[in-house]
């Protein structure tokens, strides 16, 4: 836990991927320190909708997320964008 600076020890039987992820490296050499982790389990959500181009930005969405959502969310992402061409 020192070597590391590893907070809780019940993270040690954790099953979490984010948690594991942290300690593989290509190297045995590199060195390592933890990174905290969100205390919810991660959660993706795919949002599809059709939005008159106009009168929207995508700001305004990221906006309306972080308010409802509040701390729960950690990261607002726009993954794809579509116009068609009509």
């Amino acid at each position: 836990m020192i070597l590391y600076d590893i907070p809780d020890i019940r993270l040690f039987w954790s099953e979490d991927e984010r948690f594991l992820k942290q300690f593989i490296v290509p190297h045995i050499w590199q060195k390592i320190k933890f990174q905290p982790l969100s205390r919810y389990p991660p959660l993706i959500n795919d949002i599809s909708f059709w939005l008159p181009s106009e009168t929207y930005s995508k700001n305004d969405f990221y906006d309306l997320a972080r308010t409802i959502g509040g701390d729960l969310i950690e990261k607002v992402v726009l993954v794809d964008e579509f116009t068609h061409p009509k």
